[in-house]
């Protein structure tokens, strides 16, 4: 059993020429899968991130840790690059709940 990584690219962008990215790690007969965090990383952490986070991956059945990584981990078997497309997806709808979740700070702000 050969261990690798290596980086898929999906169709999705989480702005325009930044494409969302999937690191898939095979060691052994499990498979991770992540965003790198990188839907964090471009949407910034606004108050109330982590619970939008764990809203959103709830949805798609997956995982976010404190560090704001997406991820699923698989085992052979499992069609594995369908979760790397779930995970592209659940990370370009985290960042853009981000995005929203920002927007909206200033205005909570001021009601106080």
């Amino acid at each position: 059993m050969t261990d690798w990584a290596q980086l898929v690219e999906t169709d999705l962008e989480y702005v325009p020429g930044e494409p969302v990215l999937v690191s898939m790690h095979r060691r052994g007969y499990r498979y991770d899968n992540d965003d790198r965090g990188q839907a964090v990383r471009l949407a910034g952490k606004p108050r109330g991130w982590l619970q939008a986070a764990e809203h959103v991956v709830l949805g798609y059945s997956l995982n976010v840790n404190r560090a704001g990584v997406v991820f699923v981990q698989g085992f052979e078997g499992r069609d594995v690059d369908e979760l790397a497309q779930r995970v592209g997806a659940t990370s370009a709808a985290l960042h853009a709940e981000l995005l929203e979740l920002a927007d909206a700070e200033p205005a909570r702000l001021k009601s106080t």
